[in-house]
């Protein structure tokens, strides 16, 4: 069974960088597929294709795209991406009209264990860590928003003061004109971060604002509303765009989840205290899990089991 998600990726990844010929097999190979799905007559697939056709060249915007009659279907691999990013859900294909006057959000994925790089029609760069997924409005460049669902993402932003560019997690707004900075939001964890690394940024939380200027990290806390400015290394906190990962005053929690993100294990605590332990650890990620592991077995003194995907962390409560 195709695995969509990685489907997905490796479409995205197309855009940046050539795939090697197993990759390239399994593009071919899911869309072949495109014409036996289940549930759709023979109309309906066309008609997926149409509008897929369509918000392809709603989302490029200003490139220049041939008549679709000039080009075979099975070769317009920029229609695959556009099905592909609009049209998997869970692991399922579906279409459903959209009103015209509520046009899709288009969304963007990386899956675990892999880092993606998106080249925008602006001329921005946007990085996503593993496990990470935002949508950004269907109108951009004209409209620059965007929306992080989940995960931690870092931004080159190109400079147009006619139109600034938004980000949003689920409590904060951050505007720009033309910078680089990080975001990490992920939704398993009660903490938001922002780092500027370049240039300056506005992060607004509710009625409080603060501006950020390289160096400069903003942490809130949703659980108790804590709103903290402090300084940091900005090399470091987007340094996992190379593979480096610095963790710097993290719980155990925020850890675990990096490293099921990176690693694709499931990690548990046989002690739920241990997750509000705080640490900091580097290293990077093509090391084994199980070094990392056992750097945090030394620091922390905790033990661990490993199970197939499965890991336990076990130990006192800090």
């Amino acid at each position: 069974m195709l695995n969509y998600r990685y489907i997905r990726f490796l479409l995205q990844k197309r855009q940046q960088e050539p795939l090697s010929g197993e990759e390239e097999q399994l593009i071919e190979q899911w869309y072949q597929s495109l014409d036996t799905m289940p549930g759709q007559s023979a109309g309906g697939q066309e008609e997926m294709k149409q509008h897929s056709w369509e918000q392809l060249q709603a989302i490029i915007g200003r490139e220049q795209v041939p008549a679709r009659r000039m080009l075979p279907w099975k070769r317009v691999w920029w229609a695959a991406a556009a099905a592909v990013l609009l049209l998997i859900a869970g692991g399922k294909y579906f279409y459903r009209s959209a009103p015209a006057s509520e046009p899709a959000w288009v969304m963007l994925e990386c899956p675990t264990g892999k880092r993606l790089r998106i080249g925008m029609a602006d001329g921005s760069t946007i990085w996503l860590n593993s496990g990470s997924r935002l949508h950004y409005h269907p109108s951009f460049p004209q409209q620059r928003e965007i929306s992080i669902d989940d995960g931690e993402v870092f931004f080159e932003v190109a400079k147009d003061a006619a139109h600034p560019f938004l980000v949003h997690t689920k409590s904060l707004s951050v505007r720009v004109l033309g910078t680089a900075f990080n975001v990490t939001a992920y939704t398993q964890l009660d903490v938001e971060k922002v780092s500027v690394a370049e240039g300056s940024v506005q992060v607004r939380q509710a009625a409080r604002e603060v501006v950020l200027h390289p160096d400069q990290q903003l942490v809130y806390n949703r659980s108790s509303n804590g709103f903290k400015q402090q300084e940091v290394m900005a090399a470091q906190t987007n340094s996992w765009r190379k593979g480096d990962i610095y963790l710097t005053n993290v719980t155990l929690a925020e850890l675990a989840l990096t490293l099921e993100n990176i690693y694709g294990y499931e990690i548990e605590f046989s002690n739920s205290r241990l997750k509000n332990c705080v640490n900091s650890l580097h290293f990077n990620d093509k090391e084994p899990i199980t070094k990392v592991l056992d750097l945090l077995k030394l620091i922390d003194n905790i033990t661990y089991t490993i199970s197939n995907k499965r890991i336990i962390i076990a130990g006192k409560a800090c």
